[in-house]
């Protein structure tokens, strides 16, 4: 998936309870505890991993990018 304003998306990240761990490839990874793991890029790209990809948070998380990237009318 990719996200057209990441540091949009990682304001609204940090509203949720988490861990970070930003890494030298422009990778910043956030653990969430339902066992969740988001990997937001500097390019935009993001990557659902772990558990629970499907669950509510990471549809939540789908649909801010989502809006994110809707174009303005």
């Amino acid at each position: 998936m990719k996200c057209l304003k990441p540091d949009m998306l990682k304001a609204f990240l940090g509203n949720i309870e988490h861990t970070l761990n930003n890494k030298p490839n422009g990778q910043s990874m956030y653990k969430f505890a339902n066992g969740l793991v988001l990997n937001v890029y500097e390019t935009g790209a993001v990557v659902f991993q772990g558990e629970n990809t499907d669950g509510e948070l990471a549809n939540q998380i789908r649909t801010f990018i989502e809006s994110v990237n809707a174009p303005f009318n």
